[in-house]
């Protein structure tokens, strides 16, 4: 396994691709607010599954959990981000050893953390 954590801290992990975003949103403000809105919501929930899924060693749940982040990621034109829940969906079904995951994952919710205030910061 390669060491997706180290290849994926710092400030970019946050970032939001902000013209990109708009484009895809027609410009419309009120959807964007929305998009941030159903983000924010979602995200104790999303740790609640990964944390459920780690502690049933479900390898199957892990993936899941991660594929609908990455939708999310998609439609928030946060590129760094899709890539690394796409690496956490892949190895969460190429590892026997979900533990080996845990880091990586508490990697992964904190940049979903730091990138839920950005984008809190940017509909304000």
């Amino acid at each position: 396994i390669r060491d997706h954590a180290a290849m994926h801290r710092g400030p970019t992990a946050a970032r939001v691709d902000e013209s990109e975003l708009l484009t895809r949103l027609g410009g419309r403000r009120d959807l964007l607010v929305m998009l941030v809105s159903l983000f924010s919501s979602d995200l104790p929930q999303v740790r609640e599954d990964f944390a459920a899924a780690l502690a049933a060693g479900d390898r199957a749940a892990v993936r899941r959990t991660a594929h609908r982040v990455v939708g999310s990621l998609a439609d928030l034109a946060a590129t760094s981000l899709l890539e690394r829940g796409r690496d956490i969906e892949e190895q969460a079904m190429n590892t026997a050893d979900l533990d080996a995951l845990r880091p990586e994952i508490a990697g992964f919710l904190d940049a979903l953390a730091a990138l839920d205030v950005r984008l809190r910061e940017l509909v304000a």
